[in-house]
């Protein structure tokens, strides 16, 4: 029996249930962090207690990254043309990292440069991982197994 192992496939696959993961856990502490922040004025998103609009649009940021995480898992499992999952997780980054240039001076006004540096290399390095999946070409290779 011959099968076809798909190597570049493979690797899709992989950083994209390793991507998925990790904006399922990432954006559930984040949110809930931001909801402790909004509802009792404590922790890394206290500040949200006293501008309660503004918690909106994170809320809404964070819970629009873990539906794009689910979606790189339901992505990771098809058949073929991976790659173009991967470019949806790479162009679901992009916004972030031009908010965090075009903001620049607002988060800085809050104290929140240390917080915008982490999430522009945060934003970067997901991009260049799913740009490098869609450019990989590899091998396919052909296995020989006995019967």
């Amino acid at each position: 029996m011959n099968a076809m192992i798909n190597h570049p496939d493979q690797i899709r696959r992989r950083i994209l249930r390793i991507h998925g993961s990790f904006l399922l856990v990432l954006t559930t502490i984040n949110t809930v962090l931001a909801m402790v922040g909004w509802a009792t004025g404590k922790g890394p998103f206290a500040l949200w207690h006293e501008e309660p609009f503004a918690a909106v649009g994170l809320f809404q940021a964070y819970l629009i990254m873990f539906v794009v995480g689910i979606a790189l898992w339901f992505g990771s499992s098809q058949e073929k043309n991976l790659w173009r999952w991967n470019l949806v997780g790479l162009l679901a980054h992009l916004p972030p990292l031009a908010v965090n240039f075009i903001f620049a001076d607002l988060f800085t006004s809050y104290h929140f440069e240390g917080t915008s540096i982490f999430s522009i290399v945060l934003h970067t390095v997901w991009i260049c991982i799913e740009t490098f999946a869609i450019l990989y070409r590899g091998q396919t290779r052909q296995i020989v197994t006995s019967p």
